[in-house]
């Protein structure tokens, strides 16, 4: 039990938190006030990519095809999916709140742990991770200029310079520090604690803006009922797992070893947490403002469901040599 809290922590704070600041959001509201998503969202990228191996990267690069259709359907079919059936949702809210999700890059980290779990190949997993994260300043702001610019003035270049200078320049200097082999070594040494305050910095946002939900919802000024929550963590877990299939079969289909297949499902369906995060505060949190909820949903529909399946993963034999 004590092995499985340790393994989960997060999972259980993040559940723990938001429902402490939805339920008493006049008490966890001035405690988090002073938290700024932008700041915390760049050192909580920096920290990622610091800890982040990146050493068998180059090898690769010699076979990317199975990385560049794991982007490719990262960045066409779950956003497309997301577009198209997300009219289903019963309000814009959460309509935007997913496309907001769905449409930035893969997790800087949780692709490479979980590709790992299930006896994928890492390198793998990793250059798809770099190649959407790379993108993401063009991609992601095509998306949802082209799916929400109706709703909400978006600036494309004023967005595009956010995600460079919020998303890439992090990202980079995380990395470039691994080339200081002192500061690689304290990565090495202290990946475990990095790692964790990573996540209590994201967890830092996600309470705050939990928060700010929670507010709406006790002065009257947002309508969600139950069925509309229901309804929407089942649509985002839905859409996480379709993806995860489509990388999966269509792998298969091309003829990508089995540990390939394993990163590019892994890498095709997750999605960051917090370029989410960081949209969500910049440009939709005043308009849309229980968009945060499919956002929350879908990072927690991931990181339940692929442990599960990362684990069966790991107890099926390879026929290939990893």
């Amino acid at each position: 039990m004590m092995r499985a809290l340790a393994r989960h922590w997060f999972l259980l704070a993040l559940f723990a938190g938001l429902a402490v600041a939805a339920l008493w959001p006049e008490h966890v509201g001035p405690a988090t006030a002073w938290i700024e998503p932008r700041i915390v969202v760049v050192l909580a990228l920096f920290l990622m990519a610091w800890t982040l191996p990146s050493r068998y990267l180059a090898a690769e690069l010699t076979r990317p095809g199975p990385a560049l259709w794991a982007v490719l359907l990262s960045y066409g079919l779950l956003p497309a999916a997301a577009w198209f059936l997300g009219a289903w949702l019963p309000l814009p809210d959460l309509r935007v709140g997913t496309l907001i999700c769905v449409s930035g890059p893969s997790t800087l980290a949780s692709a490479v742990l979980w590709t790992r779990l299930a006896g994928g190949n890492e390198a793998t997993a990793l250059l798809i991770t770099v190649l959407s994260t790379s993108s993401s300043w063009l991609i992601t702001t095509a998306w949802l200029t082209a799916t929400t610019g109706t709703a909400v003035a978006l600036d494309p270049v004023a967005l595009m310079l956010d995600l460079l200078v919020t998303l890439i320049l992090p990202v980079g200097a995380g990395q470039l520090c691994r080339a200081v082999p002192a500061l690689l070594s304290v990565a090495t040494r202290r990946r475990t604690a990095l790692g964790v305050l990573s996540q209590l910095l994201i967890l830092a946002i996600l309470v705050r803006a939990a928060a700010q939900v929670g507010a709406h919802l006790h002065a009257g000024t947002a309508a969600l009922s139950a069925a509309a929550i229901v309804v929407t963590a089942v649509f985002c877990m839905g859409l996480h797992l379709m993806a995860l299939a489509a990388g999966w079969w269509s792998a298969a289909w091309l003829g990508i070893d089995r540990p390939r297949r394993i990163a590019v499902a892994f890498g095709c369906s997750q999605k960051t947490l917090p370029v989410a995060l960081l949209v969500f505060n910049e440009y939709f949190t005043d308009i849309f403002p229980l968009a945060i909820l499919p956002i929350l949903f879908f990072h927690a529909g991931q990181l339940l469901w692929d442990t599960a399946i990362a684990k069966r993963l790991a107890r099926e034999p390879s026929p290939h040599p990893r």
